[in-house]
C-alpha cells in the first residue's frame, strides 16, 4: 500500500458526491433578489446585504430533502439561531468582553453539535457561520431590533418554498420511499432517509416497500463486491444478473414515485436460470453467488407483488427510531476522548483569536484570514490536511479565474458575473464542494474589490493561505487527534457492542427487576419469570453509549485509510458497507428498544437470543485474529417461540437479516484476505 501523494488527495477530495442541484439554485437566487427588493421597498436599505445572505442560508435548510415536518422544525431552529445571532452581534458591539462572550458561546455550542451526528454537526456549523456572517455585516448604523427585522424579513420570504413542499408532500414522501430501489444510493444514504422518515406516517404498502428496499439496497453494495471477485463464465453471467437487477430496481422506483402497478420481472427470472445452470468448477463461489442471487430476486418479488395490490388498510405505521435523549448523548460523548469535543474546544479557541482580530480593525485581510480558518479546521490532523489542500488549490485556481475575468470584462459586467458564481456556489453545495468553493472565492473577489482585481485576488489567495497555516497550526498543537488504526480489530469492537447492546435489549430468562413510580418515588420491585420478559432501560441505554464511541472511531479510521492510501477504493468501499450494515442492525435493535419500553409483557426469546448471540460472537472473533470459523446459522422459524406480536415480529425479522448481511460480509472479507491489511496503522 502506498501513501497517496498531493494530486492523489485532491482527487479524491474532489469527487462529487451527487448531482448539481440547478432547480434549488434558481430558487434560492430569485428568492434573495426578491427579499432585497423587498428589503429596499420597506426602506431597510442598510440591511439589503443581511437580508440577501440570510435568505440564501434559510433557502438551503428549508430545500433538504427531508419530510415537511422534519423541515419545519429544522427552519424554525434555523431562524431563531440566526436571530439571535444578529442581535447578540449587535449587543455585542457595546464592548469587548460581550464580545468575548457571546463567541466563545456559539462557537463551542454549534460545533459540539456534531456528538448528535453528522447531520446534527452540519447544521451547527452553519449555525455558527451565520453568526461569522453576523460579526461581518452588523454595524453601529442599525439597533438590534432592526437586525432582528432584517432576519425576520429573510425567512419570511424563504418560506415561500414550504408551499410548493407542501403541495407536492405526498411525491416526496414517495420518493424518499422509492430511493433505496436507485442502484445509485448508497446504504448510507439509505440509512439516513430512514432516519429522515422516523416517526412519519406511512400507508402500511409504502412502509413494507421501504423495509425490502433498505435490503435490497444491502445486497446490491454486497453483490457489487462480490461481482468484482470472480472471474470466468460465472463472472460473466453474474454481471449480466446485476445488470438486469438494477435495471429492474430501478423500475421498481419508477413505479413507485409514478404509482403505476407492477413491472414484469421476466428477465430477471432468465437470468437466475442461468446462473442456476452455471457448471459446479467454483462450488463455493457458486453457492455464494446463488444465496446472494435468491435474496435479491426475492427481495423484488415481494416488491412487485405489493405494487400490483390495491391500497385496502387505512391504518399507518411509522418507522421507530432510536431515542437519543439529550442526557444520554451528553453522558456517552460529553468528554475529552470525544474527538468532537476537542474539536469545538480548539474551533473556540481558534475562532475566538481570528474573530477579535476582526471585530478590533475589520481590516479585509483579518476577516480572509479568519474565513481561513472557519473552512479549513476540522476534527483532526488528517483532515484538516486534506482541507488545506483542497480549499488552498481551489481557491488559488478560482483566483486565477478571477484575475482573467478582470482582464477580459468591464466592472460592469463583472458584477453580473459575481451573482452568476453565486447561482453556481448554490447549485453545486454540497456535492461539489470544490466547485462550490470556487464559486464563492471569485463572487468575493469581483464584487467585494480592494484595488484591482489582480491585486485583490491575490492578497486574498494569500490570506487564506495564513488561515491554512493557522489552522493547520491549531490542529497539531491544540488536542490533537493523532491514532492508531488496527481497522480489522475495530469492526470487531462495533459487532461486539451492537452484540452486547442486543443482550441488553432483548430480556433474559430468570428474576429480573422492573423501575415503576409508586407515590413519586423510583422504586424496583422482583418480578418471576411467569410476569413476563421485562426490558431493562437504563443498561441498555449504557451499552447504546459504548456502540456510539465505537461507531465514531470506525468512521474515522475508514476515513484515515481512504485519506491516506493510494488505490484503497475497493477496500473503503467495503468497510463502508461493514459500517452502514452495523449501523442498521443497531438502529433495529433500537426500534426493538423502543418497543419493548412500551411496558408489555413479552413472550420467551431466550432461544432466539441465544443463536444472535453466538453468530455475532463467532463473526467478531472471525474478524479480530482473521480466522475462518465455522458458520452458524439462525433457525428464525423455532426460535422465536409463540405469542408474537406482529410488530415484535417484524422487528426480529429484520435484526435477523441484519445479522445475516454481517455475516455474509465477513465472509466475503475472508475471501479476499482484506481482514489482514489495515491492522498497524498511525
Amino acid at each position: 500500500m502506498k501513501k497517496k501523494g498531493f494530486s492523489g488527495r485532491l482527487k479524491i477530495l474532489s469527487k462529487p458526491s451527487g448531482s448539481p442541484l440547478w432547480k434549488q439554485a434558481a430558487k434560492s437566487i430569485v428568492l434573495m433578489v426578491l427579499a432585497a427588493f423587498l428589503a429596499k421597498y420597506l426602506g431597510l436599505d442598510k440591511g439589503v446585504s443581511a437580508v440577501m445572505f440570510t435568505t440564501l442560508v434559510a433557502t438551503i435548510i428549508i430545500d433538504l430533502p427531508l419530510p415537511l415536518n422534519k423541515i419545519v422544525p429544522l427552519a424554525m431552529v434555523g431562524f431563531i439561531m440566526t436571530l439571535l445571532a444578529f442581535v447578540s452581534s449587535s449587543l455585542a458591539l457595546s464592548s469587548l468582553p460581550i464580545f468575548l462572550f457571546f463567541t466563545v458561546i456559539w462557537a463551542f455550542f454549534s460545533l459540539s453539535l456534531y456528538i448528535f451526528g453528522e447531520t446534527t454537526g452540519t447544521m451547527g456549523f452553519m449555525i455558527f457561520t451565520c453568526y461569522f456572517i453576523s460579526v461581518l455585516l452588523v454595524n453601529t448604523t442599525a439597533s438590534p431590533l432592526e437586525w432582528g427585522l432584517y432576519i425576520i424579513l429573510a425567512y419570511l420570504v424563504a418560506s415561500i418554498l414550504f408551499i410548493p413542499k407542501l403541495i407536492h408532500r405526498r411525491d416526496d414522501l414517495l420518493y424518499m420511499v422509492a430511493s433505496p430501489f436507485d442502484p445509485e444510493t448508497s446504504l448510507e444514504k439509505t440509512l439516513s432517509i430512514r432516519q429522515a422518515l422516523s416517526g412519519i406516517l406511512l400507508s402500511p404498502r409504502d412502509y413494507e416497500l421501504f423495509r425490502i428496499g433498505t435490503y435490497l439496497n444491502g445486497f446490491m453494495g454486497y453483490a457489487e463486491l462480490v461481482s468484482s471477485r470472480l472471474s470466468g463464465n460465472l463472472g460473466e453471467i453474474f454481471q449480466r444478473f446485476l445488470e438486469t437487477t438494477n435495471t429492474s430496481s430501478k423500475k421498481v422506483a419508477h413505479s413507485i414515485t409514478t404509482r403505476q402497478e407492477g413491472i414484469d420481472l421476466s428477465p430477471l427470472d432468465q437470468t437466475m436460470v442461468e446462473l442456476q445452470e452455471t457448471g459446479p468448477l467454483e462450488e463455493r463461489s457458486r453457492d455464494a453467488v446463488l444465496d446472494v442471487a435468491r435474496s435479491m430476486k426475492s427481495l423484488l418479488t415481494r416488491a412487485n407483488k405489493l405494487l400490483a395490490e390495491e391500497e385496502t388498510s387505512s391504518l399507518k405505521k411509522s418507522i421507530r427510531a432510536p431515542r437519543r435523549s439529550l442526557q444520554e448523548v451528553l453522558k456517552a460523548n460529553f468528554n475529552l476522548n470525544n474527538m468532537y469535543i476537542r474539536h469545538a474546544l480548539r474551533f473556540t479557541l481558534a475562532m475566538t483569536l481570528g474573530l477579535v482580530v476582526v471585530y478590533l480593525t475589520h481590516e479585509r485581510s483579518a476577516i480572509w484570514i479568519t474565513m481561513g480558518i472557519l473552512i479549513i479546521i476540522k476534527p483532526d490532523v488528517t483532515s484538516t490536511v486534506n482541507n488545506m489542500i483542497s480549499r488552498v488549490s481551489f481557491n488559488f485556481i478560482a483566483i486565477i479565474l478571477a484575475i482573467i475575468l478582470g482582464f477580459i470584462f468591464p466592472h460592469q459586467i463583472l458584477v453580473w458575473i459575481a451573482f452568476i458564481m453565486l447561482f453556481f456556489f448554490r447549485a453545486f453545495y454540497p456535492n461539489y464542494m470544490s466547485l462550490s468553493i470556487m464559486a464563492i472565492t471569485i463572487f468575493v473577489v469581483l464584487l467585494w474589490p480592494t484595488g484591482t482585481v489582480f491585486g485583490n485576488a491575490v492578497a486574498r489567495l494569500i490570506d487564506i493561505s495564513i488561515g491554512a497555516v493557522l489552522a493547520l497550526f491549531c490542529a497539531y498543537l491544540i488536542f490533537p487527534s493523532r491514532m492508531a488504526i488496527n481497522l480489522p480489530e475495530q469492526i470487531a469492537r462495533t459487532i461486539r457492542t451492537n452484540r452486547e447492546y442486543l443482550e441488553t435489549v432483548i430480556p433474559s430468562e430468570g428474576m429480573v427487576y422492573q423501575h415503576e413510580k409508586l407515590n413519586g418515588y423510583l422504586m424496583k420491585r422482583q418480578i418471576s419469570r411467569s410476569e413476563g420478559m421485562v426490558y431493562q432501560h437504563e443498561k441498555a441505554v449504557q451499552q447504546f453509549r459504548k456502540y456510539m464511541l465505537e461507531e465514531k472511531n470506525l468512521e474515522s479510521a475508514i476515513k484515515k485509510v481512504n485519506d491516506t492510501f493510494k488505490d484503497v477504493e475497493d477496500d473503503v468501499l467495503f468497510y463502508k458497507d461493514m459500517e452502514a450494515v452495523n449501523k442498521k442492525l443497531t438502529a433495529d435493535i433500537s426500534a426493538l428498544a423502543t418497543l419493548m419500553e412500551s411496558g408489555e409483557s413479552w413472550p420467551d426469546l431466550s432461544t432466539f437470543k441465544e443463536q444472535l448471540m453466538d453468530v455475532l460472537a463467532h463473526m467478531a472473533l472471525s474478524v479480530d485474529k482473521n480466522v475462518v470459523l465455522p458458520p452458524t446459522k439462525i433457525k428464525t422459524s423455532h426460535s422465536k417461540g409463540e405469542g408474537l406480536t406482529p410488530d415484535l415480529e417484524m422487528y426480529l425479522d429484520w435484526i435477523t437479516s441484519d445479522v445475516e448481511l454481517i455475516q455474509e460480509e465477513v465472509e466475503l472479507g475472508h475471501r479476499t484476505g482484506i481482514w489482514k491489511r489495515y491492522r498497524d496503522l498511525s
